[in-house]
Parts: structure tokens; sequence; C-alpha cells
């Protein structure tokens, strides 16, 4: 019975993980972030060194995003009790 809680706990926290972090903004910043990138460096020169700075300042705001997302610690906890459930039914 408590290992089967658990097991259903892990899987629902694990697919609310998944649609936190696509929600927050990871998940989607991928098909268009040539085009965020490009708009971002207008005026600026197309140098690599600042390509690669606004790609990696963008990919800091949407991890930024995701730490502060309340779904994601939610997430976090129901993995972390479903495997404390797991483990305290073992015993």
């Amino acid at each position: 019975m408590m290992q089967s809680l658990s097991d259903k706990l892990f899987m629902g926290s694990l697919i609310l993980l998944m649609i936190s972090i696509v929600v927050s903004g990871i998940g989607f910043q991928f098909v268009n972030w040539r085009a965020q990138v490009t708009d971002e460096l207008d005026g600026e020169t197309q140098g690599s060194g600042s390509r690669k700075k606004a790609v990696m300042d963008r990919q800091d705001k949407s991890l930024g995003r995701v730490l502060r997302s309340k779904l994601f610690w939610i997430a976090i906890a129901g993995i972390l009790i479903s495997i404390g459930l797991s483990w305290f039914s073992s015993k």
C-alpha cells in the first residue's frame, strides 16, 4: 500500500516538475532562441563574444525563473516525500 502511494506520488511529482520547467520558460526558449538573441543584439556588433554573452544571460534568466517557481519546489518536495515513503516502507 505504502509503496504504491510512493510510486504514484513520485510519478505525479515528476510530471509536475516537467510541466513547471516548460511553463517557467526553459522548455520553449530553444524554439526561437536565435530570433530572441538577434533582437537583443540590435545595435551591437554581431561578434562571437557578445552573442555568447547574450545567450548565457538569457539562459541565466530562465533558470532563475524556474528556481523561483512554486510548482518547481512543490514537485521537488513531492519527489523527496515519495523517496522518504519508499525508504520507510522498505524497512
